[in-house]
């Protein structure tokens, strides 16, 4: 997101954060790691986690206790667009993260497309 800032100065704005997110989601995390990656407050996360939670941009999942956060389709739609749309005001930028390298999920199972395919 380096790059953004050249365009961007100053706080970032909401769809910033939220593609900063989604970017850090491309594997499952935890809300302290995404607090640490974006340099957010646990209640800053927190609102924004719950806001694209009803969005449909995150799922939150729940596994022997543990808290976990990991990006659904319609947050890689997301990601994708905003991509592009940081490209066409400036195409000397690079992307925040490349929306192929976000883990996929199975769709019938819900498993990672990795360990769907070993199946």
């Amino acid at each position: 997101m380096d790059g953004i800032a050249n365009i961007f100065t100053g706080n970032r704005n909401k769809l910033q954060i939220a593609a900063e997110i989604l970017g850090k989601l491309r594997k499952p995390a935890s809300k302290a790691n995404i607090m640490l990656h974006c340099n957010m407050s646990s209640r800053q996360s927190g609102e924004y986690l719950d806001w694209m939670g009803t969005s449909d941009l995150v799922r939150k999942d729940i596994m022997a206790g543990k808290v976990t956060y990991r990006v659904t389709e319609t947050g890689r739609k997301f990601l994708e667009v905003y991509n592009e749309m940081i490209l066409l005001i400036d195409p000397n930028i690079s992307a925040p993260l490349p929306v192929s390298r976000l883990e996929r999920n199975c769709p019938e199972r819900g498993d990672l497309v990795a360990e769907c395919e070993r199946r």
